[in-house]
């Protein structure tokens, strides 16, 4: 596992994360969303669970993480939300 054999590596792109996510002109429920939707075309499904989760927390309603969803389904296709049955969790829960 990564964080036994170089913790430094996996801390820094924890500390990374961190500063990314932070508020700044995007708010970090948008800055989730937008993360949903990438991990939603990269067919990533733990990123899907977890930034579906973190924009939840951030404040983020059911009906907005359906149109992220949407929105990378229409920038890459049907693939982006068919491929995994997490996305019907997702936007039906």
């Amino acid at each position: 596992m990564l964080n036994e054999k170089d913790p430094k590596v996996l801390k820094s792109m924890y500390a990374y994360r961190r500063e990314v996510f932070r508020e700044g002109a995007l708010s970090t429920k948008e800055k989730e969303l937008i993360a949903l939707a990438l991990s939603s075309v990269k067919q990533c499904e733990k990123c899907l669970t977890y930034h579906a989760e973190e924009a939840k927390k951030n404040g983020a309603t059911e009906q907005e993480i359906l149109e992220a969803l949407e929105v990378a389904m229409y920038m890459s296709g049907p693939p982006a939300m068919i491929w995994t049955e997490e996305i019907d969790r997702i936007v039906n829960p």
